[in-house]
């Protein structure tokens, strides 16, 4: 059986880390990758356990969701861009999809045409593992969330992982871009749209959180944000960002 091996870092397209369309240039068949811009809202499927679509976030933010009977919505875990999410989460009787949760950009592969030779393809296998790893791990901590943490520490940690990862990004600023609603917010942390924003108004009244709008906001001290927390945000020394240059607040800031 011949292995399929990825390309090298010739490829143009450098958006996800796994680069599976590296995979798909080696096959050289008719699977090939398609870009789909997507409105808040809106969702990618896939309805069989037999599929071997892959989604990666090129621009904005996804959900991965799932609906209970009485149709409530639980997000299992964020995409952010860069992120892989992989179509084999579907089965026949639990419908899970993608969902914009802003103005996105996904790269959609269809692999499924070709998963018997690449089931045997010792390369392909090895980066569905890594990728499956990482989702694990990525589930593995939120339900340490969901099960250990309260309702306000829930969303103390959330707002705090969203801003160490923010400040990773390049060309990043002070602000925090929060790009969930509160209704959004509250399905990810199994709670209601009202408890979260009762908990973000007292996280600024407190000082904890600085919003500078509904989808902007800043954490002045991150020390004592990780205080009222009982895990660490991060392994290693936890970092001060999201901080004014001045240090002060801005005055235009405006209630959760």
């Amino acid at each position: 059986i011949k292995t399929i091996a990825p390309l090298k870092d010739d490829l143009p397209c450098i958006a996800c880390t796994p680069r599976l369309c590296s995979f798909v240039h080696a096959l050289k068949q008719d699977v090939s990758p398609h870009h789909v811009g997507m409105q808040r809202g809106e969702r990618l499927e896939c309805f069989t356990g037999s599929c071997m679509k892959f989604w990666t976030v090129v621009r904005g933010t996804a959900a991965i969701c799932t609906m209970l009977r009485d149709g409530r919505r639980q997000i299992i875990a964020l995409s952010g861009a860069g992120s892989v999410v992989c179509g084999l989460l579907a089965d026949g009787n639990t419908p899970h999809w993608l969902e914009a949760l802003e103005p996105s950009e996904i790269c959609e592969i269809d692999f499924t045409p070709l998963a018997a030779e690449l089931a045997r393809d010792a390369a392909f296998m090895r980066t569905m593992t890594d990728m499956m790893h990482d989702q694990l791990v990525q589930t593995s901590q939120h339900l340490v969330t969901l099960g250990r943490l309260d309702s306000t520490e829930r969303v103390i940690f959330f707002l705090g992982r969203l801003a160490i990862q923010s400040v990773r990004q390049p060309n990043s600023g002070p602000a925090v871009h929060l790009p969930m609603s509160r209704e959004d917010i509250a399905d990810y942390l199994g709670l209601n749209a009202e408890t979260v924003s009762r908990i973000l108004t007292k996280l600024r009244k407190s000082g904890l959180i600085t919003f500078l709008n509904r989808s902007e906001y800043v954490v002045p001290d991150m020390t004592k944000l990780e205080r009222r927390l009982p895990l660490p945000l991060q392994q290693g020394n936890s970092q001060v960002m999201g901080q004014f240059a001045d240090g002060k607040p801005d005055d235009t800031m405006v209630q959760a």
